[in-house]
């Protein structure tokens, strides 16, 4: 009955958080998100009595059921599959996470929910969808690829609740997934491909019974990344079973990572998923005399050009050559996002975010692709911000390091038009980090567009995660793909 309460609850605040989504987006005459009606008390004790005679009569039925355990091939005379665990209500959630070193206590409680089939993992293999693993046909970098790999499971949902089927090689394991994460090698151990099974609830293709294998789907990376699921009708989904989903699948994914630096910290994947956070933090896993460990990475920073004193607590800013432009055009017509100051990051941009979280006397370090020359000599040369802004030097920058820097970063700042961006604060959502800002406006009375006399002042806004995937759906929705195709 507890667990019957604390859902409810659960569910009751994520109807709220969506109605404080509104005062973010509702501007400008633009398009609000879709309106969610708050729960009754009354409502809410009926439906938790008419659960619990549910949850009674199910573990009845439960108790003289066996539930099979082998969904590497399906029957034949059975039209699905199942990946189910005994009393995996939550599939091993973590408690915590270790990465670099750091740890991150509290991650966001996640609530089972049926639509995604988080509570027990039934797929129908007919006519399912199994993603193109052909890398030339690999559409996007990295933040595109791991966005077409969650919007493929919504596409499996919302089409009779499918089975996601993906292969051992090429997309998404050794393109995307393998980049991201570590502990994730299947190509030959069937051990790893079982337990990724059970905590995704994905199935991989060379596991299913060939009979199958014809009526299978192929999904694009393409079409799979410009997917929307239809939750403004809440009977079919809510943008809540999906928020829910996002931080299930990134948990999993980073709880298994977490195993292997704790295991294997000095491995080749380890050493480079963490040479960025590690050059400026210290390896707090090193087993070495903390004095001697800051003294030589003072040093080893020096050798690199880096001089100025490394804080606790720093701010990340993402910065990357102009894209996205037709996107930044609609979020500004929708939604009065600002088109220009999360490209150029104009100092006092930046201030205006750190001032209030009194972050401004800690290290500010930029993550570049290095082709907008003029944003990084502008904070440079900024007399209060310059004396704390470090670019991250390529000597020590990796895609997948300079990814962990800005996870666990006291604040992030990040281009809202690109999914490096996008990825990285999808994942500090996930596991419950908070400060990061995408999408700025400028505030009313602090100057014009054209206006090069009077300062901008500009303000943060869409903070919270509901409102963070209204907009994060909205380059998406310009584009209407074609339907998958059979293989």
């Amino acid at each position: 009955m507890l667990y019957l309460w604390h859902y409810l609850r659960v569910q009751r605040q994520s109807f709220r958080s969506v109605l404080v989504s509104q005062k973010y987006v509702n501007m400008r005459g633009g398009i609000s998100p879709p309106t969610t009606k708050r729960i009754s008390i009354r409502s809410i004790r009926t439906f938790a009595v008419l659960l619990l005679f549910v949850s009674i009569s199910l573990l009845k039925n439960n108790n003289n059921t066996e539930l099979s355990q082998n969904h590497a091939t399906a029957s034949s005379t059975s039209n699905s599959t199942s990946t189910s665990e005994s009393n995996n209500s939550n599939h091993n959630i973590p408690e915590q996470i270790k990465l670099c070193g750091h740890t991150i206590n509290n991650l966001p409680y996640i609530q089972p929910t049926s639509k995604y089939g988080m509570t027990n993992w039934n797929r129908t293999l007919n006519n399912a969808i199994v993603l193109d693993h052909r890398i030339e046909h690999i559409h996007g970098r990295t933040g595109n690829q791991i966005r077409a790999f969650f919007h493929a499971f919504d596409y499996a949902r919302d089409h009779n609740n499918v089975a996601l089927v993906i292969h051992t090689t090429g997309y998404p394991m050794d393109s995307t997934l393998s980049k991201l994460y570590l502990g994730l090698d299947v190509s030959s151990t069937k051990a790893n491909q079982k337990e990724l099974e059970d905590r995704l609830g994905i199935l991989f293709y060379n596991n299913i019974d060939p009979q199958y294998q014809p009526s299978l789907y192929s999904l694009s990376t393409r079409w799979a990344r410009d997917y929307v699921s239809p939750y403004n009708s809440v009977e079919e989904y809510t943008q809540y079973d999906m928020i829910q989903h996002r931080h299930y699948i990134i948990q999993q994914l980073y709880y298994i990572t977490s195993r292997v630096m704790i295991s294997s910290p000095k491995s080749v994947g380890v050493v480079e998923m963490c040479k960025s956070y590690h050059a400026f933090f210290g390896d707090k896993d090193g087993n070495k005399d903390a004095s001697k460990e800051e003294e030589q990475r003072t040093a080893y920073l020096k050798s690199i050009g880096i001089t100025k004193p490394i804080t606790a607590k720093y701010t990340i800013i993402h910065s990357r050559s102009f894209e996205g432009k037709q996107f930044l055009e609609e979020s500004h017509r929708h939604y009065g996002v600002d088109p220009t100051a999360s490209v150029d990051y104009p100092p006092n941009l930046i201030s205006s975010i750190l001032t209030p979280l009194d972050m401004m006397n800690n290290t500010i370090l930029m993550i570049t692709d290095g082709q907008n020359k003029q944003v990084i000599n502008r904070l440079q040369n900024d007399p209060i911000i310059g004396k704390n802004f470090v670019v991250v030097p390529n000597d020590i920058s990796t895609m997948s390091g300079d990814i962990m820097l800005g996870i666990l970063s006291t604040v992030f700042i990040g281009n809202p038009s690109s999914s490096f961006s996008q990825y990285i604060t999808q994942v500090r959502y996930a596991l419950g980090i908070d400060k990061s800002y995408l999408y700025v406006r400028r505030r009313q009375g602090g100057g014009g567009v054209d206006d090069d006399k009077e300062e901008v002042n500009y303000e943060s806004f869409c903070e919270d995660e509901s409102c963070f995937y209204y907009l994060h759906d909205l380059e998406a929705q310009t584009h209407q793909p074609s339907a998958p195709k059979t293989i």
